[in-house]
């Protein structure tokens, strides 16, 4: 049954991915899908984005050994990154008509080589260790959807999730989207379900939902897990493609916020599921997998087949986010800034799809490594949030900001992680929760990224070409929608 299941399933994929390759004639409709998306595709594209399955099963497992909150942190976080991302930066993006979120960081500050930098530094995080962490998922779910290994079940995952990113690129990501947003959500709201009325006695132990713990040195992990996810991970790549393939910068906002709030409304699931397993499954040593056994242990077959294919829809979209957003940067930050700049825009697409090919293979390389989601994914949001967060939280609001404070801050923010994460934060190891946060080397480095962007930027104050760019991000006539049609369709 549930074989079957996730077959019809992907034949609902790969026809709604075909409709979006009926769209692709250019690398802009690949990468950008033409700056046209409606507001119902980019929300729901947002959703089945935040709503990644390796990253929900790996909450679900830091429950299983931490906590309640603890678990919630993760899904927490990424809501929230959304809906700050909306109110930041999402305007200002599409304002500037960029390509990719990379594109942020060139056109503001008016330098395509610190376009390309900060770019590089998204290909590293989400194309390489993003990648990776939601390809262990995946082989999760294929595993125990076929009862195969799980190497087989990580190469049919994305051969699967490669085949129709290929296809149209995000307009094909925005067409499967709406079918793989909605039952994600209804999946997760099914389990949590069935375990809220069925182990009514294994939930909400005031002990494990202890809200004193968040206040006190105890609350270390959680405000760690939630504040690199909530504040370092405003600039994804995977949301920021979306974003920028918004048809104006008013959908690109609204589909942000509505999908951010959706995500925060079930952020708790997490630490409830994780708390009952602890008793269903006691003993285990990888909790990862485990929303994956219960379904397929204790539900009918129909069931645990329709949760089970809506899992493999959540990863299969995040991964391919990833792989867009990743080859959009190379194709236009790499290739068409430095390398071609005439490019004919047959080529442009075929760079741009092989960008794809090649973030696939090194997604797998790097699961067959690790084979844990959180592993690789806390790195690359650690890496996000101590080099490029607030040169992309800041500017919007302060036209001071400046192209050498910008590349000040990502180099030593990059360099003071490096060396935190090898010989530790220097000063005292005892104190409270500001403190104990403090000392964990990723808020360490972030601070001095934040003081060398403010330091260098009242240094070297922007020139005019930056100034111009800070006027057009800022221009709010440029968020009116085109027609009253424009608005309906959205």
């Amino acid at each position: 049954m549930i074989p079957i299941m996730f077959c019809i399933f992907m034949i609902a994929v790969f026809y709604l991915a075909f409709k979006g390759y009926q769209h692709v004639k250019t690398a802009e409709d690949f990468i950008v899908a033409g700056w046209n998306l409606p507001l119902s595709m980019a929300t729901w594209s947002l959703v089945a984005a935040l709503m990644a399955a390796p990253f929900y099963f790996a909450a679900v497992g830091s429950g299983y050994f931490t906590g309640g909150f603890e678990a919630s942190a993760t899904m927490a976080g990424l809501g929230s990154c959304m809906v700050l991302g909306a109110f930041i930066w999402v305007k200002p993006i599409r304002r500037l008509k960029g390509w990719t979120i990379g594109d942020y960081y060139g056109l503001r500050f008016a330098d395509r080589k610190l376009g390309a930098f900060a770019g590089t530094i998204m290909i590293i995080a989400f194309g390489m260790f993003n990648g990776g962490a939601l390809a262990v998922g995946g082989g999760y779910i294929l595993q125990t959807i076929f009862n195969i290994p799980f190497w087989a079940g990580l190469l049919v995952f994305c051969i699967l999730t490669l085949i129709y990113t290929l296809l149209g690129g995000l307009w094909s990501m925005a067409y499967a989207d709406i079918l793989n947003g909605i039952i994600s959500v209804v999946g997760i709201l099914a389990i949590s379900a069935v375990i809220f009325f069925t182990h009514e006695d294994k939930i909400f132990n005031p002990e494990w939902w202890d809200v004193g713990k968040l206040f006190s040195k105890g609350g270390t992990e959680f405000w760690t897990l939630y504040l690199v996810l909530a504040i370092g991970d405003i600039p994804a790549a995977d949301l920021g493609q979306r974003a920028c393939g918004a048809k104006n910068p008013r959908v690109a906002q609204l589909s942000m916020a509505i999908a951010g709030l959706i995500v925060l409304s079930i952020c708790w699931t997490p630490g409830m599921l994780g708390e009952a397993f602890k008793t269903i499954f006691p003993g285990v040593e990888n909790a990862e997998p485990l929303t994956l056994e219960y379904a397929r242990t204790y539900w009918h077959p129909l069931f645990a087949a329709f949760f089970l294919t809506a899992m493999a829809g959540m990863a299969m979209s995040t991964l391919a986010a990833c792989f867009v957003s990743c080859a959009g940067i190379s194709s236009k930050n790499i290739y068409l800034d430095f390398i071609k700049k005439n490019p004919s825009s047959s080529e442009l697409l075929l760079v741009s799809r092989g960008g794809v090919l090649l973030f696939t293979i090194i997604s797998i390389v790097l699961a067959l490594s690790f084979a844990k989601v959180l592993e690789l994914a806390y790195l690359a949001w650690d890496i996000i949030f101590v080099t490029i967060t607030w040169p992309l939280i800041i500017p919007p609001f302060w036209k001071g900001a400046s192209r050498k404070g910008v590349w000040a801050s990502i180099i030593a923010g990059l360099a003071v992680y490096t060396v935190t994460n090898i010989w530790g934060v220097p000063g005292a190891d005892e104190g409270g929760l500001i403190w104990n946060i403090f000392q964990v080397p990723v808020f360490f480095s972030t601070s001095i990224s934040l003081i060398v962007f403010i330091v260098g930027s009242l240094a070297f104050p922007p020139n005019e070409e930056e100034l111009k760019a800070h006027e057009i991000e800022t221009n709010k006539d440029l968020d009116e929608v085109h027609s009253a049609e424009d608005l309906k369709a959205a």
